[in-house]
């Protein structure tokens, strides 16, 4: 069941067409939990990472990042106040995940760029939100108007260049902001479904690759089994349809809040 005021999410994470021929291992990752704060409302923290191509162990770091993160975010929920929630915390966030990867290459006795991954991420609570990003692919939010992306995702001079957690000088890359409204739905995507979901000319997000995917995730029964919506989202990433369109390893996260007291973002009575 769907509790009052709560998230419903689904997440899947493919191989790309690529990687499946060359026999390499898929480089992205994800990770979102939902939590109970001190004063009864309920928050969401979601993260996504994709590994450097070129880099040994990528889909550790990836993986790393996304858990390193999302427990730094889950534990500052648990105590934070309204008075907290500042831009800044990105920055100590970010250091934290670069500790993390350090220690990582230390014990396996490599260089700390051979654990290089891209970090998206996202805390929301009922009416707040702290976003931020190194790195391509895209964090997408509906605000009750229309889809369109935090940040645009970053490129280097060159393309398919971008930037990583473990760059010498990510601080200076870190995107983060801090919106005060509420926020309905909210997508988590890496730069392989990035032709389908952005509009890059007028550089916003392609509402046609997300209106019906969030009018899955609401009109998914309570009580059917999300893993089952889950496996759906899998095949759909893995679809023919998609992988003529990139050739890319492909993570997404889809998050839709839930209130008996509020209107589905489509217009209609939740």
């Amino acid at each position: 069941m769907i509790e009052k005021g709560g998230w419903r999410y689904v997440q899947a994470t493919v191989p790309g067409v690529a990687h499946r021929l060359s026999g390499g291992e898929c480089q992205d990752a994800c990770a979102v939990q939902a939590l109970m704060l001190s004063n009864g409302s309920l928050a969401l923290a979601l993260t996504v990472a994709d590994g450097a191509g070129s880099a040994l162990r990528s889909q550790e770091g990836a993986e790393h990042a996304c858990q390193t993160l999302l427990a730094e975010c889950t534990a500052w929920l648990t105590q934070a106040t309204d008075a907290d929630w500042n831009p800044a915390l990105a920055e100590s966030w970010l250091e934290r995940v670069q500790t993390a990867l350090k220690q990582q290459a230390i014990n396996a006795g490599l260089p700390v760029r051979e654990f290089a991954c891209t970090l998206l991420g996202a805390v929301i609570a009922v009416d707040r939100a702290l976003f931020l990003q190194i790195g391509d692919g895209a964090i997408i939010i509906n605000a009750g108007d229309g889809y369109r992306p935090v940040f645009w995702p970053q490129g280097g001079e060159y393309p398919n260049e971008t930037f990583f957690v473990t760059d010498a000088n990510a601080a200076e890359s870190l995107e983060c902001a801090l919106l005060t409204e509420p926020i309905i739905e909210i997508a988590l995507l890496t730069d392989g479904l990035q032709p389908l979901a952005l509009h890059y000319q007028s550089r916003q997000a392609h509402e046609p690759f997300f209106r019906p995917l969030f009018q899955c995730l609401r009109d998914y029964p309570e009580t059917g089994c999300l893993l089952e919506l889950a496996a759906a989202l899998e095949r759909f990433l893995d679809s023919p349809a998609v992988n003529q369109r990139t050739h890319d390893d492909k993570t997404l996260i889809l998050a839709s809040r839930w209130s008996e007291s509020q209107e589905s973002p489509g217009g209609e009575a939740a």
